[in-house]
């Protein structure tokens, strides 16, 4: 392990002078700011931060609906597409009870429904049930609509005669629409030290504040009456903020072996998230930690400088003793491409050993880097009679999910599941992948799920027809729907479910006497 520090730390220290001469205008321009205070000398004031006035935004209107949201609700759930479930839940906002109202909202929200922000919007005006404005200012932060700041910011900027529950909601709305005349009454919650609403505010901060809240919770941090949660929840947000002006108090925090383990973690993170070029040297030398949380926290922080050195630490860490250190590595490996880690990663699928989060995370990232190692060995396992039917799920979702390898294989498994009712586990797996993207070459297979006895399969079928409208498997689905005049399959659900997808009211059909 010291070999590969020292070897981490010659390679940064080599190309110091190319970084100087040639990267420099690539810095981010906080981070060549910070570098040219620090060559200069200049001191930061003994106090930055001035308090913002606290303002109230003007009222407004939901935007209106982009139509692409809508399509996506209608392609996801086809009953809801209907002009009886749009009239019922129009009717729902008008008349209904405080119970009726809630359920319908957490589906809406669920499903990010767009069509009925108007009449959620005028039923917040006129509630008085905490309960429903609480469902409204969720569907709303789901959607990332600005139409209830001034409540939100009103309610933040004076909390004490609200429910603790409606304030909370209100912090996860601004944060959610990053409004920022909220920033002002999350920075005087905090500054209160108010226990109630502290964490919330905080944490508003860290998606909304600006380099100027970051340095008011720099000098906030040297207080003497903090808890240890409060600190490291104050490190963890300086994390978010990215704020290149407080690295050196985050470095201090983040090197002090005397600190409590859970701030070195977020201080590791946040350096490395702020692009410091000598925070990558720093991040090497806390690798060499016996901390596995803070090694962990290492590999998060390094990524962000996407260098050979970098990338170094992270293969290596691909190997580390702690499975947590692993996983944030194949994750670090995900989100940098390095094609160069696949190896490393089918080893780790290849070890018995092997955590099953870490193999699963490293099915998705070799059928992401696309490497013919990679892709033979996904493909192997697809096709190998001894892989457990789990594992080939797994495989299966991870190779259509980026469709470079793996497709005509898999559709064969598919065929092979229909034959075998032991693998019906395995044949809604796939049915189900199937039905998430709708490519031309599931067509066949669509026709196969579709003529099965087993009614999930057969629905699962339409809902692969669904996605790829198929034009041969069309005649399938159409003679499906007529049978819904047959009295012995008029109640089939899948009768109904093809009707609906074919354009046709399922209630307008009676079954023949």
């Amino acid at each position: 392990m010291k070999k590969i520090v020292l070897f981490c730390v010659a390679a940064l220290c080599a190309g110091a002078c190319i970084y100087a001469q040639d990267d420099s205008a690539e810095l981010d321009p906080a981070v060549r700011q910070y570098l040219a205070s620090q060559q200069d000398g200049e001191e930061e004031p003994e106090s930055a931060y001035v308090k913002k006035e606290k303002t109230v935004p003007a009222a407004k209107r939901p935007q209106a609906a982009a139509p692409d949201k809508v399509q996506a609700v209608a392609d996801a759930n086809i009953e809801h597409a209907s002009e009886k479930y749009i009239n019922e839940c129009t009717d729902t906002f008008l008349y209904g009870i405080e119970d009726q109202i809630s359920d319908m909202l957490e589906t809406l929200t669920k499903e990010e429904d767009p069509r009925f922000m108007d009449e959620a919007y005028d039923l917040f005006q006129k509630t008085k049930s905490p309960v429903v404005r609480q469902k409204i200012l969720a569907y709303f932060t789901k959607l990332k609509d600005p139409c209830l700041e001034d409540y939100a910011v009103s309610v933040i900027n004076d909390p004490y005669d609200e429910k603790r529950d409606t304030v909370t909601a209100c912090f996860a709305y601004v944060s959610a629409v990053k409004t920022a005349d909220a920033i002002a009454g999350a920075v005087d919650l905090v500054d209160k030290d108010d226990d109630q609403y502290f964490d919330a505010a905080l944490n508003c901060l860290g998606e909304i504040g600006t380099d100027d809240e970051a340095v008011f919770l720099s000098e906030y941090i040297d207080r003497d009456d903090l808890t240890k949660a409060q600190k490291q929840s104050l490190v963890r947000v300086l994390g978010k903020l990215k704020a290149v002006s407080t690295y050196e108090k985050v470095a201090e925090l983040a090197e002090d072996e005397n600190q409590d383990s859970f701030v070195r973690m977020y201080a590791a993170e946040a350096i490395g998230a702020m692009g410091v070029p000598e925070a990558e040297e720093l991040l090497l030398e806390l690798f060499e930690s016996r901390d596995a949380n803070l090694r962990a926290s290492v590999v998060k922080g390094i990524k962000h400088f996407e260098d050979q050195t970098a990338v170094q630490l992270l293969i290596e860490a691909l190997r580390d003793s702690q499975y947590k250190v692993r996983l944030e590595a194949v994750g670090a490996v995900d989100e940098l491409d390095i094609k160069d880690s696949v190896p490393y990663l089918v080893y780790r699928c290849k070890d018995r050993s092997e955590q099953q989060q870490v193999k699963d995370k490293c099915y998705d990232v070799i059928a992401k880097l696309n490497t013919d190692e990679g892709n033979e060995y996904l493909v192997g396992l697809i096709t190998d009679k001894k892989t457990g039917d789990t594992t080939k799920g797994k495989v299966a979702a991870a190779l259509l999910k980026y469709n470079y390898a793996g497709a005509q294989e898999i559709v064969s498994l598919a065929s092979e599941t229909l034959k075998n009712d032991i693998q019906k586990k395995l044949r809604y797996a796939l049915g189900k992948e199937f039905a998430k993207y709708g490519r031309p070459e599931y067509a066949a297979v669509c026709a196969e799920f579709i003529a099965s006895k087993d009614v999930m399969t057969q629905g699962t079928g339409l809902d692969i027809y669904a996605k790829g409208r198929y034009a041969e498997v069309t005649a399938a689905v159409q003679a499906l729907a007529d049978s819904g005049s047959d009295p012995k399959k008029a109640k089939n659900v899948n009768v109904r479910k093809a009707q609906r997808i074919l354009g046709i009211d399922p209630d307008a059909q009676e079954p023949e006497s």
